[in-house]
């Protein structure tokens, strides 16, 4: 019997999850529903975000100057993406009703990758006050 409980859970999660990079479509096709595979994608998004930058960060202030690593490190920078600055007491849940609500105004831009739409979303909505 547990078997087939098995089974059925994981059908029911493969059913679900996307079998290449997810796009704006079919992150929207989930805001008006539970919105688990949202608040997922958005969680997961920011986790790689966070680590990406820290590695940024970390290869600028422990590098040597040399022009190959230099040049290494500025590309690696440059593909992390913008500076974000999420207020502290943000949840994971809000920035998921943000991504519906813009996914939900801008219906031009679903077939973009959620990757693209996470930076554009986190550029606007929580960009870095200016120095």
């Amino acid at each position: 019997m547990s078997g087939i409980l098995i089974a059925t859970l994981l059908a029911t999660v493969s059913a679900k999850t996307p079998a290449g990079f997810s796009s704006g479509d079919f992150l929207y096709s989930d805001c008006s529903g539970s919105r688990q595979f949202v608040v997922g994608y958005v969680a997961g998004w920011l986790d790689k975000w966070n680590s990406d930058e820290y590695v940024a960060r970390r290869i600028f202030n422990h590098v040597v100057p040399e022009p190959k690593a230099m040049v290494k490190s500025a590309y690696f920078a440059n593909s992390v993406g913008v500076n974000a600055c999420v207020p502290a007491g943000t949840t994971v849940e809000g920035i998921g009703d943000t991504l519906c609500t813009f996914l939900e105004e801008n219906p031009g831009i679903r077939d973009a990758t959620g990757d693209e739409l996470m930076m554009t979303l986190i550029h606007y909505k929580y960009r870095c006050p200016a120095p």
